[in-house]
């Protein structure tokens, strides 16, 4: 193989073969929107898990001088009638 053949061979290769640290390194711009997704996704889930409680509680109704009470310091919330 020639001088010339195995340069060109070479920095094909590098050129290729490197990439873009910005774009696919760590920290970069598929990471960020990687980890936006995630938590897009986390967060969407949750307001479901939530909503659903909520759907459930609602449901049921307190007798007349009762007021319903939620207590939603945990999740799934509680809801009594006091």
């Amino acid at each position: 193989m020639s001088r010339h053949t195995m340069l060109m061979t070479l920095m094909g290769g590098l050129v290729l073969g490197t990439g873009c640290p910005d774009v696919y390194g760590k920290g970069g711009k598929l990471d960020r929107a990687m980890e936006k997704d995630i938590n897009d996704n986390h967060d969407e889930r949750k307001r479901e898990w939530r909503n659903q409680g909520m759907e459930d509680d609602e449901e049921e109704s307190c007798p007349e001088g009762k007021v319903k009470v939620r207590d939603c310091i945990s999740l799934p919330c509680k809801v009594e009638c006091k």
